[in-house]
Order: structure tokens, then C-alpha cells, then sequence
């Protein structure tokens, strides 16, 4: 499997991270699915700490990544965010 991964500034309180198209178009070709509903394997990396966050989350609406409260606090003001697709 190719590393699927992307980098989004964090700008302040966000609930969920957009999986951007070329991100999605790689993981339907790797069998991952990224619709509503469904379930993600991702790693979350706060670049400024270097705290991680690794476990399966949410697909929402628009192809969004839902972002649980204590996964917020730990990417709050930290610049730049690191998002990897791990599996389906």
C-alpha cells in the first residue's frame, strides 16, 4: 500500500478535516473507501509537539475526517496538522 497523506494548517477550532480528491482518488485505488459513514484507519500528527493520534475514525458529510473532542485539544495552535490514511 502507498502512504496516503496530506498537511493542513490548523486554524484554530475544527471538528473535521476535508480529505482532499487526490487523497481520496489514491485510497479508492488502494480499496479504502472515504464516503459518508464509513470508518478510517489514520494517523494525526501535530507537527509543532510531535503528539500523534493513531485509531479509526468517522467519515462525515463531504468527505470529512470527524475530529473527536480530545483529538481537537491535542491539535489546537499547532500550525500545521499531518493527516496519513492507514486503511479502510
Amino acid at each position: 500500500m502507498r502512504l496516503i497523506e496530506w498537511e493542513v494548517a490548523e486554524d484554530g477550532y475544527e471538528e473535521q478535516i476535508i480529505i482532499p480528491k487526490e487523497q481520496r482518488d489514491l485510497a479508492a485505488e488502494e480499496g479504502i473507501g472515504t464516503e459518508n459513514k464509513q470508518k478510517l484507519a489514520v494517523r494525526i500528527l501535530n507537527l509543532n509537539t510531535g503528539e500523534s493520534y493513531t485509531g479509526r475514525l468517522a467519515i462525515t458529510g463531504n468527505h470529512q475526517i470527524y475530529l473527536p473532542t480530545e483529538i481537537q485539544q491535542m491539535l489546537k495552535e499547532s500550525g500545521k496538522v499531518r493527516i496519513q490514511i492507514l486503511g479502510g
